[in-house]
């Protein structure tokens, strides 16, 4: 009856191990992608760049607004701290810029891929969001096209901010542009819940195994000297 006991208990315990072990690594990791990781002033040299942040890709590519759009080169701007992000290269000050009424210009990010992987929680980060400056955010599931605006417009104090993109997984690309004035996309955000993999248990169920072995050669021991004793 002990060595049940003891048995059940060890398996108790190795459950809860297994549980605790299960919640940590499902933690949320919260990755983000810099759009001007080495602070750089110049042309990026193409309309379409790939970013990369532990391990996972997003992709950038710019757009004239037009019918259709058209490719457009990006542009690294550092002008300063307020002034540093992603832009494009046929501005006269490299931002995305509006009219007043719609965006000029896009930056479309392919976020498809760690959306298949399991990412949540998408973030935009934007900069140079002054005075009377105003962005707005799309959403879409095609290549070059803005699609849907999500939430409404974004001014001044939502300067580089993370700003929540809702029903984030709902769309492969996420686009930025000025509504009036000129921004820059800075930086972008999103959550992986990673699954736990068996192979890190693997220490943990040994350790389990061998203090049960231990204890029960222990018990036997003890019990085979109870009984030569008599």
């Amino acid at each position: 009856m002990a060595s049940r006991s003891f048995f059940r208990n060890v398996t108790l315990l190795a459950a809860l191990i297994f549980c605790f072990a299960g919640i940590s690594s499902l933690r949320a990791t919260i990755v983000t992608w810099d759009l001007n990781p080495s602070s750089t002033e110049g042309s990026v040299g193409s309309t379409s760049h790939t970013f990369s942040s532990s391990g996972y890709n997003i992709t950038a590519y710019g757009y004239t607004v037009g019918y259709p759009n058209t490719p457009l080169g990006l542009y690294y701007k550092n002008g300063g701290s307020s002034e540093l992000g992603l832009g494009v290269t046929s501005t006269s000050d490299h931002e995305l810029q509006g009219n007043g009424w719609y965006p000029t210009q896009f930056i479309q990010l392919d976020v498809s891929s760690i959306v298949a992987q399991g990412f949540t929680n998408g973030k935009l980060q934007v900069n140079s969001v002054q005075g009377n400056d105003s962005f707005v955010i799309w959403g879409s599931n095609t290549l070059g096209s803005a699609g849907q605006q999500i939430g409404s417009a974004y001014y001044s104090n939502s300067n580089m901010t993370f700003v929540s993109i809702a029903n984030f997984t709902s769309y492969k690309y996420i686009s930025i542009g000025a509504l009036n004035g000129s921004v820059l996309a800075f930086a972008f955000q999103a959550e992986f819940n990673a699954v736990p993999e068996m192979s890190a248990l693997f220490p943990i169920v040994g350790l389990i195994v061998a203090i049960a072995l231990t204890q029960l050669l222990r018990r036997r021991r003890i019990a085979q000297s109870r009984t030569a004793s008599r």
